[in-house]
């Protein structure tokens, strides 16, 4: 019986250049989604999560997370994550911070800084507790993003789920990372995917965003921190010297 051989080539979708960022590098549409979102005085967005973790023996085991973000600038953020290794909320009032360790009932309160940039840096800095995706609730998104890039590209208009975006690839000095853009008036991140390049196995962090919302009504009390019943309070231990 005859076979009939179709070839490939038709039927894939090749990189062609941007219609809503005709005449841009990727570095500056990288900039001006970070724009956009550095204007916005309030937002919410869903994300899930899902990223790589290499065992001594050299299988890799992917894990998965929920996170939802809640910011209201300049000093009130939310940050309620569950996942497969960690259980966590995050709340910041403006005066203090507080993490709660939802499935052991668990709690710590420390002092914080009086805006969302210094409160994340010096969690960072004192206690090793790093917020995931913090980058994106900064001040300037891009401010320690785009001093590593060497190298990007425009991929094509490709799916993120059900819905094609515009994807680009952005070779770092250590890491490389794709984002996924939306084809709207105020375009706003899909998805993101880093790649460790210089990690052992190359293991990647991949978060896909939902539900932005630019206009939330978020009431304060979303942010002060009153503590479950019965749950215990613990203390923070200061993290070595980096």
């Amino acid at each position: 019986m005859a076979t009939l051989e179709i070839p490939l080539e038709g039927f894939t979708q090749t990189p062609t250049t941007s219609t809503v960022f005709p005449k841009e590098q990727p570095e500056a549409i990288l900039k001006k989604v970070c724009n956009i979102l550095s204007a916005k005085n309030s937002f919410t967005v869903d994300v899930d999560i899902t990223y790589d973790n290499l065992l001594d023996s050299g299988e890799k085991i992917q894990y998965s997370a929920y996170q939802k973000l809640s910011v209201k600038r300049p000093n009130q953020l939310k940050a309620d994550y569950s996942g497969d290794e960690r259980n966590t909320t995050l709340f910041f009032d403006g005066k203090t911070f507080t993490i709660l360790a939802k499935k052991l009932n668990l709690y710590a309160t420390g002092p914080a800084p009086a805006s969302i940039d210094a409160a994340i840096a010096g969690i960072d800095e004192k206690y090793n507790i790093t917020i995931p995706l913090s980058d994106l609730l900064v001040t300037d998104p891009c401010k320690k993003i785009i001093p590593n890039i060497k190298n990007s590209i425009y991929v094509g208009f490709n799916m993120v789920g059900r819905v094609p975006s515009y994807h680009f690839l952005f070779a770092g000095k250590e890491n490389d990372f794709q984002l996924w853009i939306s084809d709207d008036p105020e375009p706003v991140l899909q998805k993101v995917v880093i790649n460790f390049r210089d990690m052992v196995g190359a293991p990647q962090y991949t978060a896909v965003f939902s539900n932005w919302n630019f206009n939330p009504q978020i009431p304060d009390s979303t942010f002060k921190f009153i503590p479950p019943v019965g749950s215990g309070k613990i203390e923070f231990l200061p993290s070595e010297t980096k």
